[in-house]
């Protein structure tokens, strides 16, 4: 598909880019990833293969790397193995989201059932910062996997957002209770709450999106200043991008406050707009710091910026 076509397909959004990427996009040979632009950037699901995109490079890599209990091992991490085995198994169940897997699919439901194993009778997700530690960032990332799996998963889910919405802290986010304060009183973590807040996007119901809407008009006026708690204080954290995404940095924080229905008006969230698109290189990609080499352009980052300015734009 030519670069003329796919702009035309894509809409006006694609004339405030750098470059268009999505030619090359097509290119790269990653199934999975044509089915997501296909969908969700050229509006074109009749282009994509059946889901899960079983032949998927990814997905046969997840297949193969699962272990026996359902979880997923960060290979040569030794300290803090079991913090790192919810983290690894998390961000690998958004991945098989990505790829189209979910409820009836085995090496999802494998997964969801090992993280299901890590929630207490109060409704919170715990592993990411050990057994006695409660963490509404990891639980709102959890509950948003969940509701979007299928509705097998809706009641877990639910137990999630209503343990959120009842440790809310009174300026309408959230922090960690124990590494932090247990004090409503006491102010807020930005970093938490754009994670905390992702839980409530899927939700069917929008039983709680009242409080969802206050945390995330905190979470927009917050953008590109300093936390309040040390973890990630710094404002550089602000441009540190990863997918899927795993801390609040600039394009999570503006995927989930369109999540929410916010729009470019709310807080600093056009300053973010502005910042996102200036990070693009010139051939169209962006660049995730997670990554192994900086330098190279990260496709997948690459669709989930574009996805988000497209959200935003129409």
């Amino acid at each position: 598909m030519d670069c003329i076509a796919t702009e035309k397909l894509a809409g006006e959004w694609i004339a405030l880019l750098k470059a268009n990427p999505i030619p090359r996009l097509l290119k790269e040979h990653d199934i999975g990833l044509t089915n997501r632009i296909q969908r969700d950037l050229l509006d074109n699901p009749s282009e994509s293969i059946a889901e899960p995109v079983v032949e998927d490079t990814t997905y046969k890599t997840l297949v193969r790397r699962q272990k026996p209990d359902g979880s997923w091992r960060e290979s040569g991490r030794k300290k803090s193995e079991e913090s790192w085995t919810f983290i690894t198994t998390l961000r690998s169940l958004y991945k098989l989201i990505d790829l189209g897997g979910g409820q009836g699919v085995e090496v999802f439901d494998r997964g969801v059932k090992y993280i299901l194993g890590t929630q207490t009778c109060d409704g919170d997700f715990r592993g990411a910062y050990g057994p006695d530690i409660p963490s509404p960032n990891y639980t709102g990332m959890v509950a948003e996997v969940l509701f979007r799996g299928g509705t097998e998963y809706y009641e877990p889910a639910m137990a999630a957002i209503k343990w959120l919405v009842d440790i809310r802290r009174n300026d309408g986010g959230w922090a960690i209770p124990i590494l932090r304060s247990r004090a409503k009183k006491d102010p807020s973590s930005h970093v938490v709450t754009g994670m905390a807040l992702r839980g409530f996007i899927n939700e069917p119901e929008k039983r709680y999106w009242k409080e969802a809407e206050k945390a995330g008009e905190l979470l927009s006026r917050c953008i590109f200043k300093a936390d309040k708690y040390p973890d990630r204080r710094g404002v550089e954290y602000w441009g540190k991008l990863s997918y899927p995404f795993w801390f609040t940095d600039v394009l999570s924080t503006l995927d989930v406050l369109s999540g929410l229905g916010f729009d470019l008006s709310t807080g600093r969230m056009q300053r973010a707009f502005d910042w996102l698109l200036g990070q693009q290189d010139s051939d169209g990609y962006w660049h995730s710091d997670f990554r192994k080499n900086r330098k190279e352009p990260d496709p997948w980052l690459t669709f989930a910026a574009l996805r988000t300015i497209k959200s935003l734009v129409g």
